[in-house]
């Protein structure tokens, strides 16, 4: 009989501690650690609550919860959506061998260039170093008055590709869209602007988030602004319903 009774309580253990062990189990690969390995920066868009990670001519934005993922100007889908737990985001085996994979494409095309450049110059006997950039991105954003349309102006190093994405969050229940990726160049002074359409994001008191971004070593820097109508405030004579009775 005790033989039994134990395999009775072994089992009702077994039970009740089930829902525990599923709740213990890996919630998939840590962002953070796949960063590591593919070599790539990365950096919270606090504004986005996703993550950022950027190497040479190549920037990946995911955000927990949402299948969708940005690579560059694609979008890409995971199977598995990313989780947010421990501080980090958290993706699944195939998405984080897809991004180890995109980093080693990104890091090879890197390597091949810098070698291009190095027998290039071996034969024409010219050396150029290319001191590492370091540095900030300051931001600032306006609505264009009388159009569908932001201001963007800043700072960052000078001379160093700065590319400007804007994203629409139009409901709770919607992951972000993407609207468009801009790229420009800051001056030799340091400075950038553009004026960069909100299309097709036309629904108002929706948020409008603004990135951007540059090579490896310059932080980035983001920005957010609701959705007004092109010329808010401003009374115009033909709107105004006329008074008395007609």
């Amino acid at each position: 009989m005790r033989p039994i009774i134990g395999l009775v309580v072994v089992i009702i253990c077994s039970l009740y501690s089930a829902p525990y062990i599923a709740e213990a189990a890996p919630m998939g690969v840590p962002l953070a650690g796949v960063a590591h390995r593919a070599n790539l920066h990365y950096s919270w868009l606090a504004s986005e609550r996703a993550v950022q990670l950027n190497g040479p001519g190549l920037v990946l934005v995911i955000r927990p919860g949402a299948n969708l993922y940005d690579v560059n100007d694609h979008v890409e889908v995971a199977a598995i959506p990313p989780v947010y737990g421990a501080n980090d985001i958290y993706v699944s085996a195939a998405v984080a061998k897809r991004i180890v994979q995109l980093a080693s494409q990104a890091w090879l095309g890197f390597s091949q260039a810098q070698e291009d450049i190095a027998r290039s110059e071996a034969a024409t006997g010219n050396t150029t170093v290319i001191p590492e950039l370091q540095g900030n991105i300051v931001l600032h954003v306006q609505p264009l008055k009388g159009q569908e349309a932001l201001l963007i102006t800043g700072e960052a190093p000078p001379l160093v590709p700065v590319r400007i994405t804007l994203l629409a969050t139009l409901s709770s229940d919607i992951p972000n869209v993407l609207l468009s990726r801009n790229d420009i160049t800051s001056s030799p002074a340091g400075t950038f602007q553009a004026i960069v359409p909100i299309a097709s994001d036309y629904f108002r008191s929706s948020f409008i988030h603004v990135l951007a971004t540059s090579v490896p070593g310059v932080t980035s820097a983001s920005a957010q602004i609701l959705v007004d109508a092109p010329n808010a405030g401003v009374v115009v004579p033909a709107e105004v319903q006329p008074g008395g009775i007609w």
